[in-house]
């Protein structure tokens, strides 16, 4: 199966084929003015090469710009929902107008129909993806349904979202491509206490995703590793996974912390309204 058709909806159905009228509604393509149009705030795709950039900017000096862009009506603009890199490049061929299909689309479905042009166009970096994942759960979906919506299995979406727990220098190794997502994924196999050793380790060596998943840091005898909770805080583990109704555990000793384990969103806000937290209207 090919990538496209495989993809959640997939934009023939979330956008509608250019050349046909769109369902229910029915718009057609139109014309806008480049000044009447912005970027989004959720777009998932942040990183935008200026050789490629300049490659299409060419194509449209040439032949113009082939596919409309989606945009959507704000109040004094029109937003661009799928086809940012088009109307960058039609800036930089001199363009003063571009084709569009304007559709009335909430923020959801327009965040839907972006992360989904990009998936397609294989456009997102990983951390871009984890991060458009985690957009769409803020919008009210849970795991599963963001995996539908852009038809990943869970276990993809719930992979790409890890990423978003490296510390922040592996976050930013990632960032910059001079890691890769089976990095991160070894980096993340560590303990909490060794991940910033493995980003070292791994770039610092060259290290394949194989040597990487590979790794143990050596130890020396009189500084063992301390895997288990304190005798002492067991029976606390045990009392307080049955008053929240989640899996506690204890790390530390007379220094450590609490850790609440969550499966949904929803899991989540019953949790906050079980430890008193109320979020500000």
């Amino acid at each position: 199966m090919s990538k496209k058709s495989s993809l959640g909806r997939g934009l023939d159905a979330l956008l509608a084929r250019p050349a046909e009228p769109l369902p229910d509604s029915g718009p057609q393509v139109q014309t806008l003015k480049i000044g009447q149009i912005v970027q989004a705030a959720y777009q998932p795709r942040q990183v935008f090469a200026p050789e490629a950039l300049a490659e299409l900017a060419q194509s449209i000096r040439d032949k113009g710009v082939l596919q409309p862009l989606l945009v959507r009506p704000r109040a004094e603009h029109f937003e661009i929902v799928a086809g940012e890199r088009r109307w960058r490049a039609s800036q930089l061929a001199g363009l003063t107008e571009v084709p569009v299909i304007i559709r009335d689309l909430g923020d959801r479905e327009a965040l839907e129909i972006a992360i989904v042009e990009n998936l397609q166009r294989e456009d997102l970096g990983p951390l871009e993806e984890a991060r458009a994942y985690q957009a769409l759960l803020e919008q009210g979906l849970n795991q599963e349904g963001v995996a539908q919506a852009v038809g990943k299995s869970r276990s993809a979406v719930s992979n790409a979202l890890r990423l978003l727990s490296l510390p922040e220098a592996a976050l930013r190794a990632l960032d910059a491509g001079q890691i890769s997502a089976g990095h991160a994924r070894a980096i993340l196999s560590q303990p909490d206490a060794d991940r910033a050793w493995a980003l070292d380790q791994i770039t610092t060596r060259s290290l394949s995703v194989r040597d990487a998943e590979a790794l143990k840091r050596e130890r020396r005898a009189d500084t063992p590793i301390k895997v288990n909770p304190p005798r002492a805080y067991r029976q606390l583990e045990l009392d307080l996974s049955r008053r929240t109704g989640t899996r506690v555990r204890i790390t530390g000793e007379d220094r450590g912390r609490v850790e609440l384990n969550f499966g949904s969103r929803e899991e989540l806000d019953r949790l906050l309204e079980l430890l008193g937290y109320a979020a500000e209207e």
